[in-house]
């Protein structure tokens, strides 16, 4: 049976599953969907054309599908917020509605925001993500499954995090940090492949040194990057991790977040 606080103002055209429950002093809008089993603890948020999905959690202050900060966002247009399954979003975390009409901000499954991380307008945020503390999407950023924001990490607009990827704690990210790479620093370097990341999500040894050796190819040889994508092709062919790679380089619109001298896989044999 689906509980609503008697201090919540729910618009009656709003969507709640059942067995939800929507704490004290909440916000929802006419447009809004939130699926069952969801809980919003108090103080949440939701307005906009927004859907949340079955089993979150989400904490108090947090601020769903409200209108984007882009400063070209055209009043009154209709964008969307979709907002996956198992996700826990901790307090004061903000997630923006699209910019142009009819864009989306996607969050999907089993992801982990916390406190005060923000995703803005237009971002797609894969699967099992974690974003922690005051971690900062910027608009049209593309986060992809099982990567890990650190803490105070800010990701410029239009940037991709490939996935599996880890942006470390208050690293500045200006350009796309490919699949299966650790980044770190201000500007963010790639400096190594995560090897403890592509374990935990269930990666063979094998493919981890395919990852690896493929990563020296592109980066460590005297190629220019058209040149070491054809030599990755070449050496290693195109497993589906390869391919996930090279697909990154080869759609990057800011360019990579290449290493420099100080990257860990460059110094090592």
């Amino acid at each position: 049976m689906t509980e609503i606080s008697p201090l919540s103002v729910v618009h009656p055209d709003a969507k709640i599953g059942s067995d939800c429950v929507i704490g004290p002093f909440c916000t929802i809008g006419a447009h809004v969907e939130i699926g069952a089993r969801t809980c919003l603890k108090s103080h949440v948020v939701v307005d906009g054309h927004t859907s949340i999905g079955e089993d979150c959690m989400v904490y108090p202050f947090v601020t769903l599908g409200i209108d984007s900060q882009d400063q070209k966002r055209s009043k009154g247009s209709v964008s969307y917020t979709r907002i996956g399954d198992r996700n826990t979003l901790r307090e004061f975390v903000s997630v923006h509605s699209g910019t142009e009409v009819g864009s989306v901000t996607a969050i999907g499954n089993d992801c982990a925001l916390l406190a005060q991380a923000h995703v803005a307008h237009n971002c797609q945020v894969g699967n099992h993500v974690v974003m922690s503390h005051s971690a900062t999407l910027a608009g049209h950023v593309i986060v992809g499954d099982h990567a890990n924001i650190g803490g105070l990490a800010a990701v410029h607009q239009f940037c991709q995090i490939g996935p599996v990827a880890m942006v470390a704690g208050m690293a500045r990210v200006v350009q796309d940090v490919l699949p299966y790479t650790i980044a770190e620093g201000f500007p963010a370097h790639m400096r190594v492949v995560n090897k403890v990341g592509l374990e935990r999500a269930g990666f063979s040894a094998q493919k981890i040194k395919e990852i690896r050796k493929a990563f020296r190819i592109l980066f460590t040889r005297d190629l220019r990057l058209e040149e070491a994508v054809a030599e990755v092709r070449k050496e290693i062919g195109e497993s589906d991790e390869i391919k996930t790679m090279l697909d990154a380089i080869e759609r990057s619109q800011r360019g990579l977040a290449r290493p420099d001298s100080a990257t860990f896989e460059m110094n090592v044999g």
